[in-house]
């Protein structure tokens, strides 16, 4: 029952520290959007070797050197100036 208790305080916590976060920004994998986006849950990162996540190789993976990917220089990638978002804590 007492581990119960805790799990419950630990998640109510995680929570918060994700809405302190996200005031600054709403976050996919690695990138920021300055609005949040529709369909998408924020909170946690849950998979972050999945699609999109902040250490996947994947499409838009914070690790990926694909268009859209943290490493790339292509469309939409982190390491392009031109991309209309900014790299995530």
């Amino acid at each position: 029952m007492g581990t119960m208790k805790t799990a419950v305080f630990a998640f109510a916590v995680i929570g918060l520290a994700s809405l302190t976060v996200n005031a600054e920004g709403y976050q996919h994998g690695w990138k920021v959007y300055e609005s949040p986006q529709p369909g998408y849950t924020y909170g946690p990162e849950l998979n972050p070797y999945g699609p999109g996540g902040s250490e996947s190789y994947g499409p838009s993976g914070g690790k990926s050197y694909v268009p859209g990917g943290g490493n790339s220089y292509g469309p939409g990638g982190g390491k392009n100036p031109l991309n209309p978002w900014r790299v995530g804590n």
